[in-house]
């Protein structure tokens, strides 16, 4: 079984941030509520929240705006959805973390980090309303580096080796997308852990081999027993 090599140096747990701290689809949902708020103070009663979140159940995702407003009979021009989606993008997020996830991160008393891609005005947002912050060292929002360096690229990972100032076979990174999350941290020698979510948006299976992450678990309290593997 995978493990963290036998080294005297200290743990480093890096972190995902959607589907992996919280679920995506409660900031989804959130987004919808602003919407709709939105629309409600436009043109009264359209139950545009209603139609995203049966859309959203059904797997739409690319083109949810378009369609809500289609089947509530609202333009579903392109200037409405780019105010869509900037609402959507940076409205003030009511979400909250998975069970497991703060007592974890009171009781474990190594380095954190998160690495997150996606708007980073919006996954700081996400982060701020989670109130999570003080648990965590350093913060790569991979939207704030040059264009490209998103996963899978190694930028974010290689910004965390240097900040912790540790080698790759101490870290860890948790994460729940098998189709960018691991390639980069694996090619560095960190231990890669893919938490399975009840809810998760992204599928479970990874497209290649390289891409899987080494070992899996459904919860942070799985965690501190990995940490003693190899240890």
């Amino acid at each position: 079984m995978p493990s963290l090599s036998n080294t005297a140096e200290p743990v480093v747990l890096v972190f995902d941030l959607d589907d992996t701290l919280y679920l995506e689809r409660d900031f989804a949902f959130s987004g919808f509520d602003a919407i709709d708020e939105f629309l409600q103070s436009r043109f009264g009663k359209q139950f545009v929240r209603q139609t995203c979140h049966r859309l959203f159940e059904a797997g739409v995702r690319g083109n949810i705006f378009d369609r809500a407003l289609q089947q509530c009979g609202l333009d579903s021009g392109q200037e409405a959805i780019d105010e869509l989606v900037k609402i959507y993008r940076s409205h003030q997020p009511v979400i909250a973390l998975c069970a497991d996830v703060q007592p974890f991160l009171a009781a474990d008393s190594n380095k954190h980090a998160i690495i997150t891609d996606g708007p980073a005005k919006t996954q700081r947002a996400k982060i701020s309303a989670l109130g999570i912050e003080h648990h965590f060292g350093l913060i790569v929002a991979t939207d704030e580096l040059p264009e490209g360096m998103g996963k899978p690229h190694r930028r974010a990972f290689e910004d965390v080796m240097e900040w912790s100032g540790s080698n790759g076979a101490s870290h860890v990174y948790i994460a729940d997308n098998p189709a960018k999350d691991f390639i980069a941290p694996r090619l560095l020698g960190w231990l890669t852990v893919q938490i399975d979510r009840p809810g998760k948006i992204h599928s479970s299976d990874p497209p290649s081999p390289n891409s899987a992450a080494q070992l899996r678990i459904e919860s942070f309290d799985e965690i501190s027993s990995l940490l003693s593997l190899g240890r």
